[in-house]
């Protein structure tokens, strides 16, 4: 229950939608029913009139009918246009809601999870939801009034009446198909969790199907597919049985309430305590409105798969960012030197630290090379000069200004920053360069082309800098992709440049002809470079060596 609510209180600023989706639901099965009781109610009374041989009024009824056959047709119209576009409405600002509450989290905040698990969460997941709306909460309450304005009529006319018809339908066309959703809560989450690891599965197993080819490892990972497919379908079979009960249940509402209406009803007429088109009109309502019942075994029997995608959905909304962004931050100072004191960061779940007390101090326009083996605690000094993580115990600070103090906007466009996995987008390699800086001329973009070692390679595409990289920019080599990540950062021009393992995918030549035209580039501006390698170690002030989280050299270049 703690779950449902928090998922209507995402759904407050469309109440006025919601509001609207039900009212004309109410109205539009209202006038079915109406629709199905008048009518018996004025065949049944033109009948008994021709056999007395007596004259009545067929006008009214008759207008009356076609009143209601026009609702409930114009009705039913605009139900699932409203209803729909409401549903749209929810989903939309749902997804968008989770989406931009994702961004302050990645990416460390998000390592533990996989980008085919965070599509499902944004996509299965989220489209789950519509069954709360859609196909619960408006059904449900058009359920319950329909039941009050149907239980109002037949008590006008006899109280047993109504309480048996009643009965009927508040137990096989609400009770039961909420027990039989009980008994599906199980089959329910399961389809949820194996529903979300196919995906997962084949997200991960499509990205690297060319290295499973490769190795030979196809055929493993393809029956791993067809064993969660397998299991997906056996979950989805088990809760159809409790689907197809609870559909069973439903539709019997209506036959069991219109034998219960004529088992009553029938010794009334006979006692003349109930005209007989009173007798029809009671049971052809009785008999219509079990269709507002219809589908809530279906909704019922939904609610546990829903309420597992909320929990989803509210596993990655609770998570608290890894930093902070002050609501007051402080203006960039005018010095570019950079301060490591005491900073020891620690990765969640890990044993020891990625970094244990480091202390270092970069002055600004110095060159200064991070070393060491992989696990050193090289890119973790990157993370943290691009505050994607903040450190548990020490500080950096920034011309004497604590990163922590400053706007994460003014950082980014100073301390510049190609990551170890650059990510290239689905677009032209044009749009991938601009991303930092939309407005970067022509000769811009062609100056950092240059300087990362891509003019020649742009000149041979025929399209150029139009050209489509690809999903993650699987057209292009491993070098290549990372030599374009040089040069969307070099657009931004920062005033520090941290290159974490920048000659990876590139042979030792071409590594050090980049490194030594951003170096030349960079001349009077700071350039921390982090590697294993020792191209353009020699053009270094300082060579930093790291191990198990700590330093353990700082040297001049000419000394090592």
């Amino acid at each position: 229950m703690k779950d449902l609510l928090r998922l209507l209180g995402l759904y407050r600023r469309h109440v006025g939608w919601i509001l609207l989706s039900m009212v004309v639901s109410l109205i539009a099965t209202l006038a079915n029913v109406g629709l199905m009781a008048v009518s018996g109610w004025f065949i049944t009374a033109m009948a008994a009139a021709g056999l007395a041989g007596v004259t009545m009024n067929y006008f009214t009824p008759a207008a009356i009918i076609r009143g209601l056959a026009i609702l409930r047709t114009g009705g039913r119209y605009i139900d699932r246009v409203v209803g729909h576009e409401a549903t749209l409405r929810l989903l939309a600002d749902t997804r968008s809601h989770l989406f931009a509450r994702m961004v302050p989290l990645a990416p460390a905040a998000l390592d533990d999870l996989r980008s085919g698990d965070l599509l499902a969460r944004l996509k299965a997941d989220i489209d789950r939801l519509e069954l709360t709306f859609l196909r619960l909460l408006s059904p449900l309450a058009v359920a319950l009034l329909t039941l009050a304005a149907v239980g109002l009529a037949l008590f006008l006319h006899d109280g047993r009446l109504a309480a048996g018809v009643l009965a009927v339908l508040v137990g096989c066309g609400l009770v039961a198909p909420a027990l039989a959703a009980v008994a599906a809560a199980a089959p329910g989450r399961a389809l949820t969790a194996r529903s979300a690891d196919l995906r997962r599965l084949v997200v991960d197993d499509l990205s690297g199907l060319m290295p499973l080819i490769a190795v030979g490892a196809f055929v493993g990972h393809r029956d791993r597919l067809i064993r969660a497919m397998a299991s997906l379908v056996d979950a989805e079979r088990q809760l159809a049985r409790r689907v197809a009960l609870g559909q069973v249940l439903g539709r019997l509402s209506g036959d069991l309430a219109l034998v219960v209406a004529l088992a009553v009803g029938v010794p009334l007429v006979a006692v003349g305590r109930m005209a007989g088109p009173d007798l029809a009109m009671a049971a052809l309502l009785s008999l219509s409105a079990a269709e507002a019942f219809i589908g809530l075994p279906a909704a019922f029997l939904g609610v546990s798969s829903t309420l597992a995608s909320a929990r989803r959905l509210f596993a990655i909304l609770d998570r608290p960012p890894p930093i902070i962004e002050r609501i007051d931050p402080r203006p960039l100072p005018g010095g570019r030197d950079l301060r490591l004191d005491g900073v020891t960061l620690r990765y969640p779940g890990a044993f020891r630290p990625a970094l244990d007390r480091i202390g270092l101090d970069i002055p600004f326009g110095s060159h200064v090379a991070l070393v060491g083996e992989s696990g050193a605690g090289k890119s973790s000094v990157a993370a943290l000069l691009a505050r994607l993580r903040d450190p548990g115990i020490g500080e950096i600070r920034l011309g004497g200004v604590a990163l922590a103090d400053l706007a994460l906007a003014d950082l980014r466009r100073t301390i510049g920053v190609v990551p170890q996995k650059p990510h290239l987008f689905t677009m032209t390699l044009e749009a991938n360069l601009r991303l930092g800086r939309p407005s970067a001329t022509a000769d811009e973009l062609a100056g950092a082309l240059e300087t990362a070692g891509l003019s020649d390679f742009v000149a041979r595409l025929p399209k150029g800098l139009a050209t489509p990289v690809g999903i993650a920019g699987t057209t292009l080599s491993g070098g290549e992709a990372r030599r374009v990540a040089i040069a969307r950062v070099l657009l931004v021009d920062p005033d520090i440049l941290v290159l974490d393992e920048p000659g990876e995918g590139l042979d030792p030549e071409t590594e050090a002809a980049v490194l030594n035209r951003v170096l030349d580039r960079m001349t009077g501006r700071t350039v921390i470079l982090v590697t294993h390698a020792r191209a353009a170690l020699h053009r270094m002030d300082q060579v930093v060596a790291l191990d198990g989280g700590r330093i353990v050299s700082n040297r001049p270049a000419s000394a090592v």
